[in-house]
């Protein structure tokens, strides 16, 4: 309880600090507080050192904390502007209140047709066709895909990312397309956490300072997602193209290019080689529905003394959304596979997941949810490493209010 009144105290502190001086007004930031009531029937959670697929297990049903966020966002010069994004999510991590992004991001005036865009810090790559609210969430659900919830357990580009823009629309035509490419650096770890526990279906982002899993904790031994470890930088590069602005397609391919016999004798960390490629569709009609499918494949391998061990992934999902008004309802489903190589038998996942969602917003300040949660999967590592069977159905219900303030 210490913890979560003094993570408190300093988003007040703060939302006093931004109130009292009255910020400038280059200066955006907003502050959130979303609170939850929980009814889990799921395995302890991957989050607490289990292997349940859900953020809160039956064991962390009740009133709970969904997220606490503040986000600020300084431009200078009108083409610059600096984005940092803070949370504190109500677990046992070992920082209170940590950054989910950090970085500064140069947006050019368009020229002859062309925008371009550089930034440089720590961000998420352009990969999710489904959480592109603020904080990097979902305007759809509360939790998150499969695939994205790998991507805010696992993934974060630390480096340098540019966007370049060909503005078909506003020369006429029906289209817009860009490429994205970026170098990056300090997320070797990334792949451990599907070896260990799979995919999972929730809505915690990793933080960058932050780890996943209990420390010491069994198979989810809390790792630490973004660590430099052997000298190499990653890369990945994509495609995306708008067609008035109704339908949006991105592909992206990416590789961490890790050394996966690297290691890491302070942290005992090891490097993951990790590479996938995903592609998606999101329409968006005239009268409030959205339809997004989304599909990624990829394999993560770590050799320790030699010997290579290596695991195949693949996971797609499909959500249809109907806004009316002030009321947005949405279904989805997931599937996913985890598939060890020989000679390893462990982290053997296959899965798929239902989630329906309606979501009451009222106003700007106030948002009203309700979710229900069905994941039914297959982990080997339950068997191996914790004496329990393989096969898990796990339901959630939740109940979420959040409100917002801000300078906007």
């Amino acid at each position: 309880m210490g913890r979560v009144l003094r993570a408190l105290a300093c988003f007040g502190a703060l939302a006093a600090v931004l109130l009292g001086a009255r910020v400038a007004k280059a200066v955006d930031w907003e502050l959130s507080l979303d609170g939850r009531l929980v009814d889990s029937d799921g395995q302890k959670s991957f989050l607490d050192g289990g292997l349940g697929a859900l953020r809160w297990g039956e064991d962390k049903s009740g009133v709970r904390l969904g997220r606490a966020r503040f986000a600020l966002s300084e431009t200078f010069f009108e083409i610059l502007a600096l984005k940092l994004d803070a949370s504190y999510w109500g677990d046992n991590d070992k920082n209170p209140i940590d950054l989910t992004e950090a970085y500064f991001e140069l947006r050019p005036y368009p020229r002859a047709g062309f925008r371009t865009r550089v930034k440089a810090g720590a961000f998420y790559a352009p990969l999710s066709l489904e959480n592109h609210a603020p904080g990097w969430e979902s305007p759809y659900t509360l939790s998150y895909s499969a695939l994205d919830s790998w991507i805010a357990e696992e993934l974060r580009t630390i480096g340098l990312e540019a966007d370049v823009d060909w503005l078909g629309t506003k020369l006429g035509h029906s289209f817009d397309v860009g490429l994205t490419a970026a170098v990056f650096g300090w997320n070797e770890p990334a792949g451990v956490s599907l070896a260990m526990h799979g995919f999972a279906v929730d809505d915690h982002q990793t933080t960058l300072f932050g780890r996943v899993g209990v420390e010491g904790g069994v198979p989810v031994a809390g790792f630490e997602e973004f660590r430099e470890i052997d000298g190499r930088a990653g890369t990945y590069f994509g495609v995306n193209a708008r067609y008035l602005d109704r339908i949006t397609f991105r592909a992206l391919h990416y590789d961490n290019h890790a050394d996966p016999a690297a290691f890491d004798p302070v942290s005992g960390a090891h490097a993951w080689a990790t590479r996938f490629d995903t592609a998606g569709v999101r329409a968006e009609g005239t009268g409030g529905w959205t339809a997004i499918v989304q599909w990624m494949q990829g394999e993560t391998y770590v050799a320790p003394s030699g010997q290579e061990h290596e695991w195949d992934f693949t996971t797609r999902y499909l959500l249809l959304s109907e806004q009316i008004g002030k009321h947005t309802l949405s279904a989805r489903y997931d599937q996913f596979h985890v598939t060890p190589e020989a000679p390893t038998n462990k982290g053997r996942q296959t899965g798929d997941a239902w989630t329906v969602s309606y979501l009451y917003e009222p106003n700007r300040h106030w948002r009203f949810a309700i979710e229900w949660l069905s994941v039914h999967s297959s982990q080997s590592n339950r068997e191996i490493y914790l004496a329990e069977s393989p096969l898990a159905t796990e339901t959630m219900l939740q109940l979420a209010i959040r409100y917002a303030i801000g300078s906007t």
